[in-house]
């Protein structure tokens, strides 16, 4: 049986700040501005288009938590079970999940072979999920980890680092940057790479016709992946796994 919380709060995000965050830390877990959809797709670690039954206030109400434990469980614990149950519990959330054959992009190795640096020994402090969240060096500055890609993005302009990044992390990443279907790693490549990726997100036309979202001239993720990472995104079609909602509620006081 995996540890829970025992003491965790859910309250709305406040206005003002737009800041998202994680972070985890011993025996704590930190969130802040994530709507309930985000947070099941980080618990249940499922990209954005692998999530069906989402109601509109699921997107558009945005959450703060704050949620401690007197045990010592891992990170992949904190931010997968744990809150999982924390938002069974608080949302009376119920999923199943199902396998279905959808369309895929498949990340493979462009002719010209990649454009990443293999990631230097000691260039990066090591993290794992598997592990409880490292305790932070006093006045020390924050550790730049291995396979840890950042992605930033306002729904439009996107940037994606990391230092030590496997290529299975980044493929997982990309699924979470607003891509219509799953990435799948089909590249054969090992180890970690160090790599900086930066793209403009499709604008839907009636958006640029009524001036809602100021047109760009920015790079595609297409474009940006092979000419920045020497790699390439293909059309496909495999089986992937769906979370489907089956029950949710807005949530309970604390």
């Amino acid at each position: 049986m995996h540890p829970e919380f025992e003491v965790a709060s859910i309250r709305p995000h406040a206005n003002g700040d737009d800041r998202a965050y994680v972070q985890a830390s011993e025996g704590r877990l930190a969130m802040a501005n994530f709507s309930l959809k985000q947070l099941i797709l980080f618990a249940y670690n499922v990209p954005n288009n692998q999530v069906s039954g989402v109601q509109a206030w699921m997107d558009s109400n945005h959450f703060d938590i704050q949620a401690t434990t007197e045990s010592a469980p891992t990170v992949k614990q904190l931010e997968g079970p744990m809150l999982q149950a924390l938002l069974e519990e608080r949302f009376q959330l119920k999923i199943h999940r199902e396998a279905v054959e959808r369309p895929v992009y498949e990340l493979t190795v462009e002719k010209g072979g990649v454009k990443m640096q293999l990631s230097k020994e000691g260039s990066c402090t090591p993290y794992s999920i598997d592990s409880p969240p490292p305790l932070p060096a006093p006045n020390a500055p924050r550790p730049v980890h291995c396979d840890f890609p950042r992605l930033t993005g306002d729904g439009l302009n996107w940037t994606l680092d990391g230092a030590g990044v496997r290529i299975e992390k980044l493929a997982t990443t990309l699924s979470r940057s607003g891509l219509d279907r799953p990435v799948i790693d089909r590249t054969g490549l090992a180890g970690g790479f160090d790599l900086h990726l930066k793209w403009t997100a499709d604008v839907p036309e009636n958006a640029a016709r009524s001036g809602t979202i100021a047109d760009s001239t920015g790079l595609s993720i297409f474009t940006a992946v092979r000419e920045q990472l020497g790699l390439k995104l293909e059309s496909a079609k495999a089986p992937v796994e769906i979370l489907v909602i089956d029950h949710v509620e807005r949530p309970s006081e604390n």
